[in-house]
C-alpha cells in the first residue's frame, strides 16, 4: 500500500472520528424540548395523542369496534375500569397498545397517566 493511500486513510479516520454521530446521546428531552405536562385535559391534550396512536385500530368502523377512542364518552369507560392505564403501560395482564409496537414516548405516556391520575377531566 502506498505511503500515500496510508496518509489519506490517516485523515479519513481522524475527520470520521471528530464528527459526532447523529443519533449519539439522543434522548426524547434533546430531541423534543421539555414535555408540557400542565392543563392535561381530555381537550387540550389526551384526545390527540390517542387519536394520533389508537384511533386507527379503536374507533368508529375500525377492526375493533367495541373500543373507540374517539371521544370522551367512549374514552372515559376505560378510565373507569382502569384498561386504559394498564394497557398503555404494557401492565401484566392486559393487552400491549398500540398493539405490536413499542410504548407510547416517555412524554405522552407521562401526559396520559397524569391525567388519568387527576381524574381523566374532560376540558
Amino acid at each position: 500500500m502506498s505511503r500515500k493511500l496510508i496518509y489519506l486513510l490517516i485523515v479519513f479516520a481522524v475527520l470520521l472520528a471528530s464528527f459526532p454521530m447523529s443519533c449519539e446521546n439522543n434522548n426524547e428531552l434533546d430531541l423534543y424540548g421539555e414535555c408540557d405536562t400542565t392543563n392535561i385535559t381530555w381537550e387540550s391534550k389526551v384526545a390527540s395523542i390517542l387519536q394520533n396512536n389508537c384511533a386507527e385500530c379503536h374507533g368508529p368502523g375500525k377492526e375493533n369496534p367495541f373500543v373507540n377512542h374517539d371521544s370522551y364518552d367512549s374514552e372515559i369507560v376505560f378510565v373507569k375500569n382502569g384498561k386504559l392505564k394498564g394497557v398503555i403501560n404494557h401492565l401484566d395482564g392486559y393487552s400491549k397498545m398500540p398493539k405490536n409496537r413499542k410504548k407510547l414516548p416517555a412524554c405522552e405516556l407521562e401526559i396520559l397517566n397524569r391525567w388519568l391520575d387527576n381524574g381523566a377531566p374532560e376540558n
